[in-house]
C-alpha cells in the first residue's frame, strides 16, 4: 500500500496555494531484508542470495563504468548519464568539464503498470495528520533529519 499525504504548494506565478498528494516517507529495505524475503519464498539460502545480490551490484557498476546499460528483465534498465559545463567549442571541451555521473533507471513496461494508479492491485492510504507531520514526502523528517 502506498501511503501519501496532502500538502499545500504555492504557485510561484499566482501566489495561490493548491493541495497535492505526495508520498509519505518510505521505509528502506536493506539487502539483508531482501535476501530474507527471497529465502522465505524459495529454496535458496539467504547466504547464497546475498552473494548473488552482491555480485549483481558489482556487475552493474562495472557495466555502467564500461558505458553499457544493464537490462534486468521485468525490473527495468540502468544506464549512465553525465552532466557537464558548457564550453564555446568542441575543441575546448575537456573531461574536467564533466561535473558528475548519474545513473538513470528506466522501469520496464511491466513495472510501470505494476506501479500505475490504473492497476487495480495498487492501493493508496492517506496518512493521518499525526504521522504526516513527521516528513515532507521525500524521506526527510520535519526536523530535518
Amino acid at each position: 500500500m502506498l501511503k501519501y499525504k496532502v500538502i499545500p504548494r504555492k504557485n510561484p506565478q499566482t501566489g495561490e496555494f493548491l493541495y497535492y498528494g505526495a508520498l509519505a516517507p518510505v521505509t528502506p529495505l536493506t539487502q539483508e531484508d531482501v535476501a530474507t524475503a527471497i529465502e522465505l519464498s524459495t529454496t535458496v539460502t539467504r547466504h547464497d542470495i546475498k552473494a548473488v545480490l552482491s555480485a549483481l551490484q558489482e556487475q552493474i557498476i562495472t557495466a555502467l563504468r564500461d558505458n553499457k546499460s544493464v537490462r534486468l528483465g521485468d525490473l527495468g534498465s540502468f544506464r549512465p548519464t553525465i552532466s557537464s559545463k558548457g564550453v564555446d567549442s568542441g575543441e575546448l571541451f575537456r573531461t574536467s568539464h564533466i561535473k558528475c555521473i548519474r545513473v538513470r533507471f528506466v522501469p520496464s513496461a511491466k513495472m510501470g503498470f505494476e506501479l500505475s494508479p490504473k492497476n487495480p492491485n495498487v492501493r493508496f492510504q492517506q496518512e493521518t495528520s499525526a504521522s504526516a507531520d513527521e516528513g515532507d514526502g521525500n524521506g526527510h523528517s520535519a526536523s530535518g533529519n
